[in-house]
């Protein structure tokens, strides 16, 4: 307890040296989040609970930021303005922060939501009873690929190839995130991924779509690379986090799983409505032949929302 009031002033003390900092006129400053896995979900400092990390998606139509590192059109200290007082309030927010951290890691064991495996197989049942050749075990390779690859297109800030994988709003929302690190001249490095485990959580429709509730928890290695010099700027390369995230996957009512037997079950193939050529939803959403954007329910499962759970830091 001693140490933890120690580091808590000498916190407050740099801090407040900010204070003077930030009070001159020419000087402005700018605060980003720390390293941060596809979407900006991860970050210096662990969380958990049940309100997440943060809850973005399709339900946040035009909301450009989320995540446990969210952010707008103002950043850190800068939504604070001028004020002294402002940025007194931040300072002690931080404090609260940091030891209620720390009060949770107390003990050091990592502790990973899971979700009990008969409930996951309930859910399967319940989305059969509309689409009769729907498993469990290939909604879990969907969704294991689909987070994979989700972080090898952020870290090569190519984020085309996910346009087939998801919503146009989640796209364009992330899309606008990655264009923040681009703009920084900065690489989100995500490596070492493992997914350790997929479940269902619910099922429900709506008037449009089936939607599927997943709670997905992985293992990754998250740092931050100034491009030009490759020095880290954030994060640690040796430390390892415990992501648990909750997806929601749509996909448009009446649309049903291909029987076993039919080929190209795995490769959903179909014409484009613009054109009618051949277009391949694995690849991309954009008809090579004349342009089209595909809208990808129309096909398959895509991820819509992505719901931040915990994290927890090794």
């Amino acid at each position: 307890m001693r140490r933890t009031v120690k580091f808590s002033l000498v916190l407050l003390a740099t801090l407040m040296a900010l204070i003077v900092f930030s009070a001159t006129p020419h000087a402005s400053t700018r605060f980003y989040p720390g390293p941060a896995d596809a979407g900006f979900f991860g970050g210096d400092s662990d969380w958990g609970g049940s309100s997440g990390g943060g809850d973005w998606g399709g339900s946040f139509g035009d909301s450009d930021w989320g995540g446990s590192g969210s952010f707008g059109s103002c950043v850190g200290l800068s939504c604070l303005g001028d004020s002294p007082f402002g940025l007194i309030v931040f300072i002690l927010i931080v404090v609260f922060v940091i030891l209620k951290s720390k009060k949770g890691s107390q003990g050091g064991a990592t502790h990973v939501p899971t979700v009990h495996p008969a409930r996951s197989a309930g859910i399967a049942d319940q989305v059969r009873l509309h689409d009769p050749f729907f498993t469990e075990a290939e909604m879990r390779e969907k969704v294991s690929n689909l987070y994979s690859e989700m972080q090898r297109a952020w870290e090569n800030q190519d984020w085309e190839p996910m346009r087939a994988r998801m919503t146009d709003d989640l796209y364009n929302q992330m899309w606008r995130q990655l264009q923040e690190l681009v703009t920084r001249n900065q690489i989100n490095r995500v490596e070492r991924v493992a997914i350790i485990s997929v479940a269902l959580v619910n099922f429900y429709q709506d008037q449009q779509n089936d939607n599927l509730v997943i709670h997905l928890t992985t293992r990754i290695t998250d740092y931050t690379i100034d491009r030009a010099t490759g020095k880290v700027v954030s994060g640690d390369p040796r430390r390892e986090k415990f992501m648990t995230y909750e997806w929601t996957m749509i996909r448009s009512l009446g649309i049903k799983t291909p029987a076993p037997d039919v080929e190209g079950k795995q490769e959903v193939s179909r014409n484009c409505p613009h054109c009618g050529a051949p277009i391949d939803l694995t690849q991309s959403a954009r008809c090579s032949y004349c342009g089209s954007i595909v809208t990808a329910p129309e096909f398959d499962w895509v991820l819509s929302n992505i719901k931040g759970i915990s994290q927890q830091t090794i």
